[in-house]
């Protein structure tokens, strides 16, 4: 198993997952694993129901708007927190939006997050002629 534009590994619990979380709302969702290694090796989370629970303030307290996720404990005492893409974008992180970049996070440009902008009003740059 290796991380892709939809899928992103975290050994343990930092901020730093947030930013793809906001990627992944912006976008076309996608899945964080928590308790995986980088290389895809299973290491668990000690405190899987506790870890749930923080994700779930971290995401709730630094998102805006709040996007649709589900968190699922795996056997194995990892966590699968899977990001839907929403439909009020954009989704912000510390005021900014995120994008994938093939399996990394990256901020999106002026012109693209205008374009999120459209695209949560359901408009596009076309139909404002």
């Amino acid at each position: 198993m290796r991380e892709t534009r939809t899928l992103e590994f975290k050994e343990s619990i930092t901020n730093t997952f947030l930013k793809t979380v906001s990627a992944f709302s912006n976008y076309d969702g996608g899945s964080i694993l928590f308790g995986i290694d980088d290389d895809g090796n299973v290491k668990g989370i000690p405190d899987p129901v506790q870890a749930c629970l923080d994700i779930e303030n971290k995401i709730n307290d630094s998102m805006k708007p709040v996007p649709q996720y589900l968190l699922e404990i795996g056997n194995d005492s990892t966590i699968t927190l899977t990001v839907y893409e929403g439909p009020y974008k954009p989704y912000l992180y510390k005021g900014k939006a995120y994008k994938r970049s093939d399996s990394a996070t990256i901020e999106v440009e002026r012109i693209e997050y205008n374009r999120l902008v459209l695209e949560g009003m359901n408009q596009s740059f076309e139909e404002l002629s």
